[in-house]
């Protein structure tokens, strides 16, 4: 089974954190730019594929990160990464499709949020049971899983509202996104230069 080094696994999650701020100023400045008809179809294109894209970049990203574990640590995450997986492959099902739209993007990140809240909640149950995380750490958590949650409710509510108002709220959650990865990789650094013996078991599933 693929495994991977920490210096590996830490160069993946940095590179999915800046893609996914880096995505959305892209898109703030995108939404910037709809100031007529003409620039709104535009934008609107390339809006749908930018996010489309990051999809299925930032699953196969996870997916690495997860199965490179190399336990049964991440088993019960691995079920929701794969549904995760389907929402991220309807994001690309949608660049090809004729009648792709924002509002469809928003359904199938409004699920990607979704499922990653769940995880977030289970991961956060269990985080001081058999992850010997902090009930500290385990409040985050939960706050992490509530403001994934949140932007699932949004994506739905401005799904049906003008493109720009969407394109707003999926450049926040891409960077909320990024900022939650890069938060992560600092805390799993912070770990690491702990004495050895003062944090006692895994705590590499950030997701």
């Amino acid at each position: 089974m693929l495994r991977l080094n920490e210096s590996t696994r830490a160069t993946l999650m940095m590179m999915h954190g800046f893609a996914m701020v880096g995505l959305g100023l892209g898109l703030f400045y995108i939404r910037t730019t709809m100031t007529n008809p003409l620039y709104d179809v535009i934008g609107s294109a390339f809006a749908l594929l930018l996010a489309a894209a990051s999809l299925l970049f930032i699953a196969v990203v996870d997916w690495i990160c997860v199965i490179g574990l190399g336990s049964h640590q991440a088993y019960r995450l691995r079920v929701l990464l794969l549904l995760s997986t389907g929402a991220a492959g309807g994001g690309v099902f949608l660049i090809f499709y004729p009648n792709g739209t924002i509002r469809l993007l928003c359904y199938l990140i409004a699920v990607y949020a979704l499922l990653l809240s769940i995880g977030k909640f289970r991961l956060a149950r269990y985080w001081t049971r058999y992850w010997k995380g902090t009930k500290r750490e385990q409040v985050a958590k939960y706050i992490l899983a509530c403001i994934a949650f949140f932007f699932c409710v949004l994506l739905v509510t401005v799904s049906g509202q003008s493109e720009r108002d969407a394109i707003g709220v999926i450049a926040g959650y891409s960077i909320f996104v990024g900022l939650q990865m890069l938060l992560s990789l600092y805390y799993l650094q912070q770990q690491t230069l702990k004495p050895l013996g003062s944090a006692s078991g895994p705590k590499q599933a950030n997701i």
